[in-house]
């Protein structure tokens, strides 16, 4: 988890360990930059992208949705240079483009190491925002408890994330087992929402 003073804010990135390439302070200031002038703004920014990108792969059916979001960050910071001097629009959409194409490229390992086909990825731009919209949309029918625990199972990295769910399982008096498969569901769920709000979405347009 990021650690150091924000300086003027108090808010600080959560979740996610942060990578190697993170870890350059300079490149790391530069996205907060980016993500707004006002540095605890930048934070928050920052969070809700984390669990925006958490929520996209893991409806993908993505097995490591942090490790994917790290990824894009990685990616992001790579290009930060020009991002901050080129760049127009909302930091998020480029965000979402990126973890698209990280998609389809878990999506053909999966394939090629395991032949299971999983979830197929969204393959046009305007596809991919009906995607993301009925993602926001189908969470909204998710319990406020419901969302916190899926949020929650997905936080922290490594051997962080085995205490963090052994945590989650105890204070719902469950076991380990019992909260993959309640989560499991809940994915599975929020999959068929999904589809079926994009299935509705592309026929109302065609009409």
């Amino acid at each position: 988890m990021l650690s150091g003073d924000f300086s003027t804010g108090t808010v600080k990135p959560l979740f996610l360990e942060m990578t190697k390439d993170q870890l350059n302070e300079e490149a790391f200031n530069k996205l907060l930059d980016w993500l707004s002038p006002e540095r605890e703004v930048a934070a928050e920014t920052y969070n809700r992208i984390q669990i925006r990108l958490i929520r996209i792969f893991s409806a993908n059916g993505c097995g490591d949705p942090e490790t994917l979001t790290n990824e894009t960050f990685d990616r992001i910071l790579s290009k930060i240079d020009w991002l901050t001097e080129n760049y127009v629009g909302d930091p998020l959409r480029y965000f979402c483009t990126v973890a698209r194409n990280i998609i389809k490229e878990d999506y053909r390992e999966r394939v090629a190491t395991r032949a299971v086909p999983p979830v197929n990825p969204v393959d046009e731009d305007k596809e991919s925002e009906l995607q993301y919209q009925c993602l926001d949309e189908c969470m909204e029918k998710l319990s406020r408890h419901g969302q916190r625990l899926l949020i929650s199972y997905y936080e922290e990295q490594g051997n962080k994330k085995i205490v963090n769910r052994r945590k989650l399982a105890g204070e719902l008096g469950i076991t380990l087992t019992a909260l993959r498969l309640r989560v499991f569901h809940m994915r599975t769920q929020l999959k068929i929402c999904i589809e079926i709000c994009l299935h509705n979405r592309v026929a109302h347009e065609t009409l």
